[in-house]
């Protein structure tokens, strides 16, 4: 039994998605059977069968309501099975992955470890604790410091989230897939929550 669950980690525009779609073209090059899938409710490309890089890269994939779901297509010779934004699945995608492992197939996905507010995303906390390898990835931090009008140019490991042209509030909705809202990387200095309420220790 191979026992591996491969995480790709990072906030939005670090790259995760391109690096689960080399994982996928090296494996498919290699002659493995690979299995691709997608949380149906993805559609920012305005096609639900595609998952889409930021950079543009794109293979077919399985858009899947439930987590499941992704039982219903595993075959004996599936080896490999990828899941991009994982982070948008149900609960239930835990013990869907350790059933996919169960029967001897390499698990590869990529998520948010963080929504954008800053707090752990769905099961992804979960699913990385589980991983056997994790691969964190970063972007740049595209901030406009007002004092000499340059870009920050830190690692950025936060996503703002913008609603007309200012930082979303805690409050507002956590999954917004296909709103108007845009997103920025962030690092930690520059990334802003209004209303975020301050943990007291106990």
């Amino acid at each position: 039994m191979t026992e591996r669950i491969r995480g790709i980690s990072g906030n939005m525009f670090a790259g995760k998605t391109d690096e689960l779609l080399r994982r996928v073209t090296r494996a498919e090059i290699a002659g493995k059977d690979v299995l691709v899938f997608k949380p149906a409710i993805d559609d920012r490309w305005g096609r639900k069968d595609k998952i889409r890089s930021h950079a543009g890269a794109e293979h077919a994939a399985i858009p899947v309501a439930t987590s499941e779901e992704i039982l219903n297509y595993l075959t004996k010779n599936t080896e490999i099975v990828a899941i991009d934004e994982i982070q948008f699945m149900d609960e239930n995608i835990v013990p869907v992955v350790d059933e996919i492992v169960e029967r001897d197939i390499e698990v590869n996905f990529d998520g948010l470890p963080l929504d954008f507010r800053g707090e752990p995303f769905g099961q992804m906390p979960v699913l990385l604790a589980k991983s056997d390898d994790i691969e964190r990835l970063t972007a740049i931090c595209t901030y406009h410091c007002e004092e000499d009008g340059k870009i920050c140019g830190k690692e950025a490991t936060r996503t703002q989230r913008f609603v007309n042209g200012m930082p979303a509030n805690y409050n507002d909705e956590i999954i917004l897939i296909g709103a108007q809202e845009s997103y920025a990387p962030r690092c930690p200095t520059h990334h802003k929550v209004p209303g975020k309420p301050r943990k007291m220790l106990k």
